[in-house]
């Protein structure tokens, strides 16, 4: 009996701080792999570098919570930052492009959340429909070519405050707000509820559909941030941009403890997988690893974080 308790306490230890021992044992790693890992100005660069999958990550772990996920998060990056400079382009004004690529986020978020929960189609299903509609309207906006010039947009994604990029800080305050909504609101508790139990919320009285519903235009104007940011970083919107980014999002979250089959994980966590992901590429970068490999050590990651998670909740089920 007591073995089983110790095994349990392991088990649910392991599920709270199990994504900072990874972090550590990958930052020790990298540190021996390259002598140029540990400056600043590497570290700084990496993070910046990940501002953009740890915005996405961020809307990705409320929809995860929920039981839910968004495979076109992707393209409406791609589709919101070619809107926003299209706007800025034709207005020269940064509220107008701003405004624009967010509105459209929303449209885009609102279209995934109607599908699933006025339709009845499975996320997996209208998600993977979108991706391809929404990139097929990138490619047709721009015709194919890319959109340039920013402006004054390009401050966000080039800037730097005290020292510290504005990617950066943009993403301290995403990930703030994230966390406030699912640590500290009503909303928040409702989407652990209903990934927990969707019957069990619909019983208790919480409105299942329009929670999800918002959860999707959240994941929408999330996505819609990143776009800006790609926008301002690159200095324009192009069509094929940010493809994959939905996997490195839904990665990261998986990976810092938030569950696939919902009702458990939160914001802290995904942005530490999120940072695992971004120093693993650098690591390989600086030893002159194929990108191709990249992919490669992606996909382990995810199934291998998928196995434990599973493996963690049934062993805490049994005991």
């Amino acid at each position: 009996m007591k073995k089983n308790e110790s095994y349990v306490k392991f088990v649910d230890l392991y599920s709270k701080y199990g994504v900072l021992l990874i972090l550590v044992i990958v930052f020790l790693i990298c540190s021996f792999s390259s002598p140029a890992f540990l400056q600043w100005g590497n570290i700084l660069s990496t993070l910046n570098q990940a501002a953009i999958t740890m915005v996405l990550t961020c809307g990705m772990t409320m929809l995860l919570i929920s039981g839910h996920a968004d495979l076109s998060a992707g393209s409406i990056v791609a589709l919101t930052s070619i809107v926003c400079a299209l706007t800025m382009k034709m207005t020269g004004s940064p509220v107008l492009a701003i405004g624009a690529s967010i509105l459209a986020g929303v449209v885009c978020g609102l279209l995934n959340g109607i599908g699933v929960c006025i339709l009845k189609i499975s996320f997996f299903i209208i998600t993977l429909a979108t991706t391809m509609i929404l990139r097929g309207m990138a490619y047709i906006l721009t015709d194919g070519a890319p959109i340039y010039g920013m402006g004054k947009i390009m401050n966000l994604g080039q800037g730097s405050l005290l020292g510290i990029p504005n990617l950066i800080w943009i993403a301290v305050v995403v990930i703030i707000v994230t966390f406030i909504i699912l640590n500290k609101t009503v909303y928040g508790r409702y989407l652990y509820a209903i990934g927990g139990s969707p019957d069990a919320a619909v019983a208790s009285g919480i409105n299942v559909r329009k929670d999800i519903i918002v959860a999707f235009v959240i994941m929408g104007v999330i996505a819609s941030v990143s776009g800006i940011m790609l926008a301002g970083r690159t200095n324009g919107g192009y069509p094929s941009a940010a493809e994959g980014y939905e996997f490195d999002a839904i990665i990261a979250a998986v990976l810092g403890g938030t569950s696939f089959n919902g009702g458990v994980g939160g914001v802290i966590g995904s942005i530490f997988g999120a940072i695992i992901i971004a120093l693993i590429n650098n690591g390989m970068n600086l030893v002159g690893i194929s990108a191709y490999y990249q992919d490669i050590v992606k996909g382990i990651i995810i199934v291998a974080a998928v196995f434990i998670d599973l493996k963690t909740r049934s062993l805490v089920m049994k005991h």
